[in-house]
């Protein structure tokens, strides 16, 4: 029975399975940001997502875990309890031009504290902004290659889904205590400008948050209310 399956698997064509990994940011410029990765090998010099093809009985976590501790220095150990998760599988058999390529995109969100550190320190690391759904590349590249362009605008419209009415859910804010104006800067960059007036923001974003009765210090203008997320 076994030797009777195995023949019958060996009679479908296999694709290639890849993982590729969004990691987003928001920068100090408060855009929303993708951290990409030059290519070495195939398509040299070309920014692109960090990924890597799977290894015969690899599992994907250990796919993910190892493209960003090998590709962008960032060990599980430097996330933070941080977890990358399965975004979306992009199946289209044309949207890589080496083959017959699954991609098993995932997600990872990292406080631009995290990031920083290692992008400067490693120069084929960096972070690009995202402006309508795409990454805007360095130099003369006007879209990531192997149909990633499409894994980007994907990752950004599920952050916009969830920035709509909860503060701040997948904590691009690294500390627990944080202004409405810190955190509206968050919101913004996923979100856009004209998603909220400041005020409809501040109204619906304070319902959902606990004032600590703190005010920021040390910052120009009238000191500022400090919140903390409701547990």
């Amino acid at each position: 029975m076994t030797g009777a399956s195995t023949n019958e698997l060996a009679q479908f064509p296999r694709p290639s399975i890849a993982v590729d990994v969004a990691v987003l940011t928001v920068t100090d410029q408060g855009e929303l940001g993708v951290l990409l990765h030059r290519r070495t090998g195939d398509k040299a010099g070309t920014w692109a997502l960090p990924g890597r093809f799977l290894r015969e009985r690899e599992r994907l976590a250990d796919a993910v875990e190892r493209t960003l501790d090998e590709k962008c220095d960032l060990p599980s150990l430097a996330l933070d309890d941080r977890t990358p998760r399965q975004l979306h599988v992009f199946d289209d058999p044309d949207r890589d031009d080496r083959g017959w390529v699954l991609s098993v995109a995932h997600l990872l969100v990292l406080p631009i504290e995290h990031l920083e550190p290692v992008v400067a320190t490693h120069p084929d690391l960096t972070i690009a902004p995202i402006r309508d759904d795409r990454a805007a590349l360095p130099g003369k590249q006007r879209q990531l290659p192997y149909g990633q362009d499409e894994i980007v605008a994907r990752a950004h419209d599920e952050l916009r889904r969830a920035y709509r009415e909860t503060p701040d859910p997948e904590r691009f804010l690294d500390s627990e205590e944080f202004t409405l104006s810190e955190l509206g800067t968050v919101h913004f960059a996923i979100l856009g400008n004209d998603h909220w007036a400041v005020d409809t923001f501040r109204r619906k974003m304070s319902r959902q948050l606990h004032d600590t009765e703190k005010q920021s210090r040390g910052v120009t203008g009238r000191p500022a209310a400090i919140y903390r997320r409701m547990r």
